[in-house]
């Protein structure tokens, strides 16, 4: 009997599109296994583009979160419609669960549904929350260390959801009738004899969308340059924003026809109309990610709090524009007043670099304020990029190349073909400092915790003797932690390190103690690998010339 597993993705639709690593990869994990997803009601009709589905179980999880907010139905219903719906789900004794939804309602609906096997967010009968599986867990990390991640969701979904395997690009099967539609839909406007560009304008959250009127002198500017035409996608709550756009673009004298698919078109349409255009200038949006799926190229402006290392375009043949100022992108928990990182992308060069996509001439080298990245596969068959124009931070493209090889080892138990940099971190004196103070604070920390596993399997159990241990044990941590976050070289370790303490499993004390031993063992295991690494650069061979190659030390594989 083939394999049987179960997605829960129920957030939003580019969410959806970027599985597509992650279905296909199960294929070459276990062929021919059944593969059913669990999707919120307004996105159904996106996840029958998808391929490698068997069934889609929708719901109108939207409506059931309003409800229980309002409390329209008491909580007894609303329990007795989701246990009577998610029966057959149960039935079908599924060999894993993906739950691909990071927050505690979908957690439930993953551990209630059971499993084999649950990876991601799942709340047990205690009612907390744990995660399952390291990529997963990673998942939860990125916002904190995200100037150093360079995995795609797309990658963590794919990997975390299954393995490693060979790259597989983001896929959408579109019906023959609706690529028909799409076709037609453009013969009013002149068909195929123009080369048409896809423009999505506005985007779910103002913060991560350019200015409307910057998009409408850009195309005024193209307009002048090549011979093209414009749709303009988006939903109505855009309308304002396209019609700025518009506008803008008329006063910059555009010259070059418009076709305007604005809230007139389905999901599955929106799809279709992609796939006949040659190009789509956007923001990070749900709309991306379809363009990716049906194979065109993007142009990915990037803004606001948009780290496109995370969410942008996924596969080779992309393109994104980045501010270049110290604080884009900035967190999601920053409120910005200026929004400045958005006058930096000028129209003339956006236009250019449309140019050159459209057309394939020279890159232009004129690019200033802006960094322009263009996607690619990397020698681990991941999504990675580029940079083209423009010129990262020496500190932040060091550590952001070391966490992706070091990562990539430590959740997979191979090595990672990507090269390692040949010349030591800028701050590399300040780094091996702050890890020569901590690998003994690690010693500690781990006996520590091997004394709490001793002190709870006596009996009587000795309460007073526990509670100081465990008092001494907190605040060595939290020396441990404030003292890491201090260097790019420890932080992301800390981080993990409080995630793993949060994750710690078991009900009884043994157990428990057992298992912060096995997280401050890990930790420890990964503080010596990095020390290590760090240490062979001190070697002459080590501190070899800027751009030599050298080998890679044996200590930083696996």
């Amino acid at each position: 009997m083939n394999k049987q597993v179960l997605l829960i993705n129920i957030t939003r639709m580019g969410d959806l599109v970027q599985m597509g690593t992650l279905l296909q990869r199960l294929q070459h994990e276990w062929p021919g296994v059944a593969v059913d997803l669990v999707v919120d009601q307004r996105f159904a009709p996106i996840a029958k583009l998808l391929p490698h589905l068997r069934h889609i179980i929708d719901y109108d999880f939207h409506r059931l979160v309003d409800e229980s907010r309002a409390q329209t139905k008491d909580v007894v219903t609303l329990y007795r419609e989701m246990t009577g719906w998610a029966a057959p789900l149960i039935e079908a004794g599924y060999d894993r669960v993906v739950n691909l939804t990071f927050n505690r309602r979908s957690g439930l609906l993953a551990s209630y549904v059971g499993s084999k096997e649950i990876r991601g967010i799942a709340s047990p009968k205690d009612g907390d929350v744990v995660i399952h599986n390291p990529w997963m867990a990673y998942l939860t990390d990125v916002h904190s260390q995200r100037q150093f991640n360079h995995f795609n969701l797309v990658d963590i979904y794919a990997l975390g959801g299954s393995g490693t395997g060979p790259f597989a690009p983001l896929s959408l099967d579109i019906p023959p009738g609706t690529a028909q539609w799409a076709r037609d839909y453009f013969e009013p406007h002149g068909g195929q004899q123009i080369p048409w560009m896809a423009v999505q304008v506005g985007a779910s959250d103002p913060m991560k969308a350019w200015r409307p009127e910057l998009f409408g002198r850009t195309l005024a500017v193209l307009s002048r340059q090549t011979r093209v035409g414009y749709v303009f996608i988006g939903t109505e709550s855009e309308r304002k924003a396209i019609e700025t756009a518009q506008i803008a673009y008329r006063q910059a004298g555009g010259s070059a026809p418009l076709c305007d698919a604005v809230g007139r078109t389905t999901l599955p349409q929106l799809a279709a109309v992609l796939t006949q255009c040659r190009l789509l200038l956007t923001n990070d949006t749900g709309p991306m990610h379809l363009a990716v799926g049906a194979g065109i190229p993007v142009i990915d402006l990037s803004v606001g709090h948009v780290d496109f290392r995370e969410t942008g375009p996924y596969g080779p043949g992309h393109w994104i524009v980045q501010p270049d100022m110290g604080c884009a992108p900035c967190g999601f928990d920053q409120v910005c007043l200026h929004h400045a990182c958005k006058d930096r992308l000028v129209p003339d060069q956006i236009a250019s670099l449309c140019l050159h996509v459209l057309n394939g001439g020279a890159f232009p080298e004129t690019f200033t304020g802006i960094k322009i990245y263009r996607s690619r596969v990397d020698e681990d068959g991941l999504g990675s990029a580029d940079i083209c124009a423009g010129r990262e931070d020496p500190t932040i493209g060091w550590y952001g190349r070391f966490w992706r090889r070091f990562w990539f080892e430590q959740f997979t138990g191979r090595p990672s073909l990507v090269p390692m940099v040949p010349e030591p971190p800028p701050d590399w004196k300040e780094s091996m400092a702050v890890l020569d103070r901590l690998l003994p604070l690690a010693a500690g920390l781990v006996s520590r915790a091997k004394e709490l596993v001793r002190l709870t399997a006596r009996r009587p159990l000795p309460v007073s003797a526990l509670q100081q241990m465990q008092l001494e044990e907190n605040r060595e941590r939290q020396t441990v932690v404030a003292l890491s976050l201090q260097s790019p070289a420890t932080a992301s370790l800390a981080v993990a390190l409080v995630r793993d303490t949060h994750n710690d499993d078991g009900h009884e004390l043994t157990d428990m103690a057992e298992s912060r031993l096995a997280t401050y063992r890990r930790w420890q295991k990964r503080l010596q690998k990095v020390a290590t690494g760090f240490r062979s650069f001190a070697t002459p061979q080590g501190l070899a010339s800027r751009g030599k190659p050298r080998a890679i030390p044996m200590a930083w594989i696996g």
